[in-house]
């Protein structure tokens, strides 16, 4: 029979977790709410039974010994290697340490895979997406943030520490805006959601140039969004899509840096950002074209991730196979 994992995502306000077949198929769906408030043992004990309400389930009857294991894809900094999430950026409270491998092995007696939410995404889209298929895959997630993972020939390329593929961080302006990371020009500050939105508010200062920007945010620029930047530019107006060629560019110098260093066969872009497909993308391979010397004779393809928002489940179990 088909092999299957128990996959988790989890996230500040929801644990999601699936039953997933080795083919990336999604058996069965799960939820639970995160209650970040209560502190990382107790959301470690809602993980907890929520796997058990995975194990207890119909979709579960007659596959237990198929069962290869659970993984479970975090946020924050992640000891891949021994098990343990360390400080998950959106659940206050955590011990600095939590060996989450020995809690769920001691408890369950299966094996606990244990990544970076971001890695896990780029590893689901490689196994089972875009990038099926491909040697080397190279996935960003555009959203509030931009995340990232490197995958090459089925594993997620970690580096010495664990703290490879934080590609939102290469620097693509040095004297660009601060990061909150602390740094200044990062890719992230350019090319997110709330990047894009920032840049948007911005161009919108200037009085005397029209926007339909200008309306959809009732004359508070604050509460302009990149959704609007979208719906704008779908209309020709002329500050939105300066605004998004604008990011595509600093995407573009991002990702030539990448294309430099891994050589991916494909390159896949996901989250919200990735709902402007070639209105963003365009300007991206624009860049790249120039600073890539080798493009004209071997282009990377750049496409939108497949996955969702079941990456990130499908990717934890994924870890298993």
């Amino acid at each position: 029979m088909t092999r299957v994992a128990i996959g988790i995502d989890l996230g500040g306000t929801d644990i999601k977790a699936g039953l997933v077949t080795e083919t990336g198929e999604l058996l069965g769906r799960y939820k639970k709410s995160t209650d970040a408030h209560v502190g990382g043992r107790k959301v470690v004990d809602r993980i907890g039974d929520l796997i058990q309400e995975v194990l207890d389930s119909d979709a579960m009857r007659g596959r237990r010994d198929q069962l290869q294991g659970i993984g479970i894809g975090s946020p924050g900094l992640i000891d891949h290697k021994n098990g343990a999430i360390t400080r998950p950026v959106n659940i206050p409270e955590w011990d600095y340490w939590i060996n989450v491998r020995e809690i769920f092995q001691e408890r369950f007696g299966l094996f606990t895979w244990v990544d970076n939410d971001a890695n896990v995404v780029a590893l689901a889209e490689a196994l089972f997406g875009a990038g099926k298929g491909k040697e080397v895959v190279l996935v960003l997630t555009l959203g509030t943030g931009v995340g990232g993972g490197v995958v090459d020939h089925g594993k997620v390329v970690h580096g010495s520490r664990g703290f490879a593929g934080e590609l939102g961080h290469i620097m693509v302006n040095p004297s660009g805006p601060v990061c909150g990371c602390g740094n200044e020009g990062c890719l992230e500050t350019y090319a997110s959601a709330s990047g894009i939105a920032r840049y948007a508010q911005e161009r919108c200062k200037v009085e005397h140039v029209p926007s339909l920007l200008k309306e959809m945010c009732g004359g508070d620029r604050s509460r302009i969004t990149s959704k609007m930047v979208h719906e704008a530019a779908l209309q020709n107006d002329a500050v939105a899509l300066q605004v998004i060629e604008h990011a595509g560019k600093h995407l573009g110098i991002g990702i030539a840096t990448l294309i430099l260093c891994f050589n991916p066969e494909i390159i896949c872009i996901g989250g919200g950002g990735s709902n402007m497909g070639d209105l963003l993308f365009d300007h991206a391979r624009k860049e790249i074209k120039w600073r890539v010397f080798f493009d004209s004779h071997f282009s990377t393809p750049i496409v939108r991730a497949q996955l969702g928002e079941e990456a990130g489940t499908v990717g934890a179990a994924g870890m298993a196979f």
